[in-house]
């Protein structure tokens, strides 16, 4: 087994459980001690259910690579569009808590760097978290197809 095997391997394990959280929660059932932050990261949010659905799919990307091995470049292919669905998640994530930051009204447009900052500090989203572990699957992305 390859070294990348075994890290996507993990990350897809780690993403599915993320997932499989965030769609328990997003659905609404009843947890015995709901915990919605553990350290930098929070399972909270509108739409929770979607992007719970989007961390199983991504994670199920990773898992059917590993699976077909990463030698093959279809195998390669799959595992970096899971990397796309868990970054473009992340990436509306980071959008919706920096659009959040804009108070409205007509007096004030722009909020203040410290505000801005605040609000993009942790907790984070599973998606967040889980997507600079998925950068390394940009490499499958730049290779050239070798025969």
């Amino acid at each position: 087994m390859r070294v990348d095997e075994v890290y996507f391997g993990v990350l897809g394990v780690a993403v599915g459980l993320m997932g499989l959280l965030a769609v328990v929660r997003g659905l609404g059932l009843a947890l015995p001690n709901p915990i919605s932050t553990l350290g930098v990261l929070t399972i909270s949010g509108t739409f929770l259910l979607w992007r719970g659905v989007i961390l199983l799919s991504a994670s199920a990307f990773y898992l059917q690579g590993v699976v077909e091995g990463l030698d093959r470049r279809n195998a390669q292919g799959t595992v970096f569009l899971g990397s796309l669905m868990l970054w473009i998640v992340a990436g509306t994530d980071l959008l919706a808590r920096l659009l959040e930051t804009i108070p409205g009204g007509s007096e004030q447009w722009l909020a203040s760097s410290g505000e801005i900052l605040a609000v993009l500090g942790p907790p984070f989203s599973p998606s967040v978290v889980a997507a600079p572990f998925a950068l390394s699957a940009l490499a499958y992305w730049s290779q050239e197809n070798e025969q």
